[in-house]
Order: C-alpha cells, then structure tokens, then sequence
C-alpha cells in the first residue's frame, strides 16, 4: 500500500488533477503565523533579581531563538543525518522515500528513515497529534501533499528555524536552546561540533539514546553520536581523523557527570519561593501562560541571601534539637518596600515528618503562627499614638489581677512599676496587660490592621490579646514592623521585580511607590524604633551598637518562638519550633501544654524563648549579612521628635537631677512636673537638695601704679 502512494503521487504531481487535490488537502494549512516559532509552547524561567536562575517551568522545555542563534555546526550536522538533500528537495525526497520503503518491505521493519526535515515539521506541527501518530494511506499522502505546498510557501530558512526549534530531543528538552542548555550547559549559538555532532542524533529516538539513563541507553546513544559523525565525514563537513578525535573525547563523560552534580528539579533550597511565585503568576495569567507562555519572571530573591537564611534556620534547629526543635523558618525583606529578599518556610522542604511543604512565613494561611510578646509592640505603639504613654511612663508590673482574671509574668517575679521603655525591653507581662487594658483592643487592633496585618483578632476585648496567641502571617508581621523603620509606610511583601513576555514584552514590573501610604508618623516610628533598640542592646551582646531593633516572642508552652526585628536596610523575622505530620504532638513535652490539647501543629518544646532563636539564628544572619554589606548609618530622628530632662520618680519633667529620654513632641511628651502623678503606694516626691554652689575664690586686688 506504501508503495501505490509512491505512484499515485508521482503521477499526480505531472497532470493538472494535481491542482484540486493540494488544494483539498493542503487548504488547511496554516499561515507561517500560526506556527512560527513565535508561536511555540515556551520554557518559562524564573530568575533571581541578579539574573540567576532559580527554576525552569515547562509542558515542554523550550526556548525559542532565531536560526542565526543556533549554531552552523548543528544546522550541518542535522542535514547530514537527517535530510542530507534538504536544499535541493521540494519538501519531499521521493528516491530516498523508495528506498526506505524497499527497505522495510524486504526487512519487515520501519527502521529505516524516509521523512525529509519538511515532513517532520507538518508532522509535528501542522497535523494533530491524533492524525500524526495514524499510520494510514490519507495520512501519509496528506503528508507529502503538506510537504510540497509548506516548501512552495516558505523558505528553507524558515522550515530549518521551525523544525530546529520544535524537535524533541530527550530530557523534556524541545528545540536547540533547551537542548543545549540541559546537555551542555550553552547556548545553542555556542554548540562545537562534538556537542552539534551528539545532540543531532537524539530526535530519531530520544527515549532510547539517554545518555543520563541506563548504561544501555548510554551506549546507544554513543553509537548514535559515531553514526551522525560518519555523516559528517561522508557530506565533508569533517574529516575522517576529526571525527575520530571528536569521538576518542571525553565529552560524554563529563557531560554526565556534570549531570550528576545538578540540584533537583525542584531545589529545597528555592522551593517555597518558587511555590509562591508560582502561584502568583498562575493567578495573574493563567496556567498555560506559566507552563508555556516562555515568561522571564525576574523576582526580588537574593540567592546568597536565601542561602544564608537556609544555614541559619538549620543551625538553629540543630542547636536546640535536644529541646523538642524539629522546623524553623526566616524572612528576610526590604522594610523600604517589601521586596522579599529571602524566604526559609521551613528546615526540610522534602520532609513529610515536619509537614515541610507548608510555608511557614505565613505566605499561605496554612503557616500561621502565634508570635508572643512580639505583638506588644502593637500595643505600645497604639497607646503612644493616644498620648495615653510616654517611654517614661511608670507602667504596673505590681498587680496581676485585670478584669477579674489573674495574671503572672514569664519568670513569676513583679519588679512593682517600671517605665514602658524597660518593659519593652525585658517583655514584661504585666505592663502590656494594662497598657493594653488602658489602650483599648480596638484602638490597638485597628492599628495592626492599617500596618497591613490581615488576620482576624479572636478576641480583641481580652488584654491577654496583647501577649500574641493570635495566628499572625509572619511576612504581615514583618511588613507591619518596617513601617516603624521606614517613616511610617505600609509596605507589601513582594516576590516579583518584572514579569516579560517571549518576546520580551513588559507584563509587569514591580512600582516600589504602589500602595505606599503612611499610616503612622515618623515621628512614632523613630521613638519605637529607639524603643526596640532595648531588647537588642539586652540581649544579642554587640549588635547593641548598631542600627540594630527588634523584640523577642514567645507562645504559650514555647509551641513557638520568634525573633523579629530590622536595620535600616533589612528586615529579618526567624523562629523555631516543633510541628509533627499528624493529629499528635510527639515532641516529648506535651506536658506543658496545660490550657490546649496538644497537636500536630501546637507541640511544646522544652524551654525555648525567642531570645534563643535571636541568639542563634537571627544575630548570626545579620552579622554574617553585614560581612558582605556595609552597615548603614543609626537612624536620624525626625523634627517632632524632642529630647526632655525627666526624673526616674514619675516620668515628670525636671531640670536636674533626672535622665535625657525621647518624646513624641505635643502627643506624648511630659505634661507635669516631677512628684506631681506618683504611682499607688509611691511614698511622697521628695526633692533634690541642690548641690551646693562652689566656694568663689577672692580676687587679688589689683597692684597699686
């Protein structure tokens, strides 16, 4: 039957009836529109903001580039082994055709080849893949038929620069770019001849010449690379002793073991990062947009500093292995803007044990936490904003009972009343409590919300909302404190710098002022930032001295604990925790948990505070940060911010005899004079004596003339 198809068409082409029939088979076919390479499914490629590739996304591995990007060496090497007649053809090589026909006749195989470059371009992209795969006699005629018109309306260049771009060469990777990328780690324009010579013999039978599969298929396609060269040699292209030395290399062998040394598909490393990005562009534009729209996602990622975050949560959770830390987690941002620079969402990203996949930045709902003492600063800040406080407020660590609940601190010690700036600093319970009570939840709430912190608040009425058992994002946590940092804006976390098209149309690019309001003043923001200087200068030894500020955080029965904090050029939250796959908690301190049921998701560790993780996570992230990074200047104070003279008695103001400390100028700055609000219980202001003035020294009296 092959055979009449032969005849038929030879005969056909010499009489007018060939006319009518090209147009009944060929009428269909496509505008060079349609199936340009333009047009192709396309690899898209989601790169660091310094051009690094983080990760490849793909249907089909595949970017598309002009025939003058692919290498002369692989155009000659193609032709010699697959259409050695393709510039003189007319789409279809009838003598080569017969003998291939002659061929699986007498053998009774299909090993032989007939199909010129032509036809494998209208069988891989002008038929459908249902009538591409059919082995009948209209299909085939249709074929040659589709062949001869595709050469009458294209050039030659045009059918090489389809076939070279849609051709499957093994590995998931279609075309010559993704070829050489995933065999050579080159572009195709830089392929040798050893290289052009191998990835020429790949698309006959891509699946059984995998150097990267079975020793078997390994030495197929070794044998495959000989028989491309023999072509080479036989058209002229090489010589007989330069093919020989080609094959005599050691090309495959590196080649493989380069191969070796590849990260997974899906790096660990990168993997919660590229599952937001993902997610996000899926959204945006669509699956097929992603999978194969041939997009250069440029994100805010910094690889070495995700790198370095990924070390540092490790570290953390094996120092504190012995105590219950099995999962840990790190932001890193720009308080300027909220460009995510690095994201740990947990210590394993493949373990299962852990229920590693979910995020813990708080990206996705799923990874919310509580964040402890760290949403005091809420608090504070509400109760600053009122004028109700100053940082020299004499705030009540003496009672534990408020609105009829009693209340203890972290160590069960009262220090009877202490200013809000050394409450903050040590996270004393009792002084947030009744600030928060004195505040009111709605005004401390509607706060954190204007910050851009999402979640829901159980219970706002409750003043022990203020110690942080509501689950907050972490990356809205963070946001919200930048604001203090950066002069008052709200700012978004952000994975994405621009997103471009395959023909490198601008989709969208990252507008660091979209979305920047102010919603606290800079003049809150500096004397809170002062503020978070204390817990920095406490506990986290020479980071005091720098621009350094941030708060501890610590759930009930340490299910968590989070050090939160920023320069004025970085913003890092890191925390540490324990978290089972499964309804259970099998940390070993169960125990503890004694007001909630213990779970998967909330098991107690041993003591663990967040000044832990500030000490091995968090500090050593930021000095090694700053190895690599100048440190930036202290924070300059803005104009309503004033410096007053107050005494320790009351926080009143004083001319002498008290101590410097920083004020919110005509909202929450001293109004009374010192002794004049004392605490209950307080004995009466007594006085300074004033410093006796020095003895003036008698002059001499000036000598006679």
């Amino acid at each position: 039957m092959i055979s009449l198809i032969i005849t038929a068409t030879a005969t056909l082409l010499g009489t007018g009836a060939t006319i009518g029939i090209v147009d009944y088979f060929a009428g269909d076919l496509p505008s060079i529109d349609a199936i340009q390479t333009a047009n192709l499914s396309q690899t898209t490629r989601i790169l660091d903001r310094n051009g690094n590739l983080i990760e490849a996304l793909y249907h089909e591995n595949r970017t598309v580039v002009p025939l003058d990007r692919i290498s002369l060496h692989l155009q000659r090497a193609t032709i010699a082994t697959e259409d050695r007649t393709f510039y003189d053809n007319s789409g279809v090589d009838y003598r080569r055709l017969a003998i291939a026909i002659l061929y699986d006749l007498t053998h009774r195989t299909a090993a032989q080849g007939g199909s010129t470059i032509t036809q494998q371009v209208v069988k891989n992209d002008v038929l459908d893949t249902e009538e591409a795969q059919s082995r009948t006699i209209s299909r085939k005629f249709r074929e040659l038929l589709l062949a001869e018109e595709m050469e009458r309306r294209y050039t030659k260049q045009q059918i090489l620069e389809l076939y070279l771009n849609t051709i499957n060469y093994g590995n998931g990777a279609y075309g010559a770019e993704a070829a050489a990328e995933t065999y050579f780690r080159v572009h195709a324009s830089e392929l040798s001849w050893a290289q052009a010579s191998f990835l020429a013999g790949l698309p006959q039978a891509p699946s059984d010449y995998d150097p990267f599969g079975t020793p078997d298929e390994l030495d197929a396609s070794r044998a495959r690379w000989r028989q491309v060269l023999d072509s080479l040699v036989t058209v002229g292209d090489l010589s007989r002793p330069q093919a020989d030395q080609i094959y005599g290399s050691d090309l495959l062998a590196k080649m493989v073991a380069a191969r070796k040394l590849l990260p997974a598909a899906h790096s660990p490393l990168t993997a919660h990062f590229v599952d937001y990005v993902v997610q996000y562009v899926k959204k945006r534009y669509g699956e097929q947009a992603l999978y194969e729209g041939g997009l250069t996602i440029t994100t805010t990622l910094d690889l070495g500093t995700q790198a370095m975050a990924d070390k540092w949560v490790k570290a953390g959770v094996r120092t504190y292995a012995k105590r219950g830390v099995n999962t840990g987690a790190m932001l890193v941002m720009n308080p300027a803007d909220g460009e995510i620079l690095a994201m740990v969402g947990s210590a394993d990203y493949n373990n299962t044990g852990i229920r590693g996949q979910i995020n813990l930045t708080g990206m996705d709902p799923l990874g919310w936490r509580g964040v402890g003492s760290s949403f005091k600063v809420y608090t504070y800040a509400a109760a600053l904003q009122a004028g109700l406080v100053t940082p020299a407020t004499l705030l009540n660590d003496q009672t534990g009972v408020i609105g009829g609940h009693t209340f203890s601190d972290w160590d069960g010690k009262h220090e009877g009343y202490i200013t809000l700036r050394a409450a903050l600093a040590q996270s004393r319970n009792l002084p947030a409590l009744w600030t928060y009570s004195q505040a009111g939840g709605d005004r401390v709430v509607s706060l954190l919300h204007s910050l851009g912190v999402s979640a829901q608040i159980e219970n706002p009425a409750g003043v022990s909302t203020t110690l942080g058992h509501d689950a907050l994002s972490m990356a809205e946590h963070l946001a919200a404190y930048s604001a203090f940092d950066n002069g008052g804006y709200r700012v978004t976390p952000s994975a994405v710098l621009r997103i471009t098209d395959a023909s490198g149309k601008v989709l969208e690019a990252f507008d660091a002022n979209f979305g920047h309001v102010q919603v606290v003043s800079p003049e809150l923001g500096y004397v809170m930032t002062d503020l978070l200087r204390g817990p920095v200068k406490l506990y986290l030894g020479g980071l005091g001295g720098r621009a350094v500020a941030g708060k501890s955080g610590t759930t009930e029965a340490y299910t968590g604990s989070i050090f939160i904090g920023y320069t004025p050029n970085v913003a890092v939250a890191a925390s540490l925790m324990h978290i089972n796959d499964g309804p259970k908690c099998n940390s070993g301190y169960a125990y503890l948990a004694t007001n909630f049921p213990p779970s998967g998701w909330q098991c107690p560790t041993s003591v663990l505070f967040g000044e832990n993780v500030g000490v091995s996570v968090w500090k050593p992230f930021l000095e090694e940060y700053y190895a690599k990074h100048a440190w930036p200047p202290i924070w300059t104070p803005p104009p309503g911010v004033v410096t007053r003279h107050v005494c320790s008695y009351d926080g009143g103001y004083i001319t002498s005899g008290g101590y410097n400390e920083i004020f919110l100028k005509g909202v929450a700055e001293p109004r009374f004079p010192c002794g004049a609000n004392p605490y209950p219980g307080e004995p009466p202001y007594v006085p300074p004596k004033p410093s006796p003035s020095p003895a003036v020294s008698p002059q001499p009296s000036p000598s006679p003339h």
